[in-house]
């Protein structure tokens, strides 16, 4: 132990020395889980991701777009795995990572702000809420008032000034976002790192320390999003790991556009994102098999809307629709849920809508995931998922 973190330690014993009394936010069947959420920021193009095979339609709307057959992971009759997600095969054909195709919104304004407002809050399209899912999923449950963290959350959250927590909005939780993740794997304090805390975590944030940092034999990409990971991993090693995770994923240069919001020159940008994705959920993957806690973690990938089936005249993608995500752990089920996307003819804005509500997993995750009841969270009941098993 280096003496700075012994030293800087000395403060929080009293605040960490129980990590595990955060669980009482959730039931006792939530236990030590944890869940991270991985949001592409700007809107994933699904259709470049989890690719038709033999669909001509596909083909005809992306003459420039269209990622060649020969180049495809086959995962099923029909679709194929963009090749930069190559890393995840193990976590697939080990039973252990879903797709959820066609999942989105009801409806979407296809602007990113109103649009990730609706998913941040899982409100009705036509509905105003103040306060995040996560938030009216965890708040006021029995034991909430233990000072351990509800949430902690890595890169760009939410763009709101007033409440700038994304799904944790409300300031009912306690929760710390910090920019850029790799501030704290250089010092393991969020003291001196660029970040935000909700009014419940105040106090904690002065004196968050990981004081016993394990060393781990998985290599990690050298980049926030492997940064983000390897830190997740670190913290679930040493017991200080909250419920719920949260890690946007964003061009290192920050702009959305040249990461998950191809707008323009797609084929530059778009694969590489996926890359930085994939081998970044495979060494997540590998470290917490290695500190004996994948069973225990549940991966989601989201964002605010899919991409348009059609590419535009700048050799990108409009927003489009409903998407296709994935949810990985070694409790997930493994496979297909929903209907692939089509290759429906549209306007170079919107596409097909969803077959799957988002809001339907939300409620696995509160339900099955965590062991509490989503019967207040959302304005009517959605059926959970078969997703996990037990």
């Amino acid at each position: 132990m280096q003496r700075r973190h012994f030293l800087c330690a000395l403060p929080a014993i009293s605040l960490l020395a129980s990590p595990w009394a955060r669980a009482a936010n959730i039931s006792a069947a939530g236990g030590n889980r944890l869940l991270v959420l991985v949001y592409l920021k700007g809107g994933n193009d699904a259709y470049n991701t989890y690719v038709p095979l033999n669909d001509p339609a596909y083909r005809k709307h992306r003459p420039t777009l269209a990622i060649p057959r020969e180049q495809l992971i086959p995962f099923s009759s029909t679709h194929g795995f963009n090749p930069a997600l190559a890393p995840l095969l193990p976590a697939w054909q080990s039973q252990e990572m879903t797709l959820l195709q066609g999942i989105g919104q009801q409806e979407v304004t296809n602007q990113h702000y109103r649009d990730l407002e609706t998913q941040f809050t899982a409100s009705a399209p036509d509905k105003y809420l103040t306060e995040g899912w996560v938030t009216r999923a965890l708040a006021g449950r029995p034991g909430s008032a233990t000072p351990a963290l509800d949430a902690l959350a890595f890169g760009d959250l939410d763009i709101r000034q007033a409440d700038p927590m994304g799904p944790f909005r409300g300031d009912k939780l306690k929760v710390i976002n910090m920019q850029h993740p790799s501030e704290w794997l250089s010092r393991h304090t969020v003291s001196g790192t660029q970040h935000l805390e909700t009014t419940p975590a105040r106090a904690i944030a002065a004196t968050f320390v990981q004081s016993q940092v394990p060393e781990l034999k998985a290599v990690f990409p050298a980049d926030e999003f492997g940064d983000a990971l390897r830190a997740t991993v670190q913290l679930a090693a040493a017991g200080l790991a909250p419920p719920v995770v949260h890690i946007t994923l964003n061009a290192a240069n920050g702009d959305q556009h040249d990461a998950f919001d191809t707008h323009w020159n797609q084929l530059k940008f778009h694969g590489a994102a996926l890359s930085r994705l994939a081998k970044g959920l495979a060494a997540f993957r590998d470290g917490m098999i290695e500190i004996g806690q994948w069973q225990q973690t549940l991966v989601a990938t989201y964002d605010e809307f899919g991409r348009s089936p059609a590419e535009n005249e700048s050799a990108g993608t409009h927003h489009g629709w409903a998407s296709t995500h994935m949810l990985l752990g070694g409790r997930v089920r493994g496979g297909l849920l929903g209907e692939p996307l089509p290759s429906i003819d549209v306007f170079s804005i919107s596409g097909p809508p969803p077959v799957i509500d988002y809001r339907a997993l939300y409620t696995t995750i509160i339900e099955q995931w965590w062991g509490g009841s989503a019967r207040d969270v959302f304005d009517r009941r959605f059926a959970a998922l078969n997703l996990l098993r037990a």
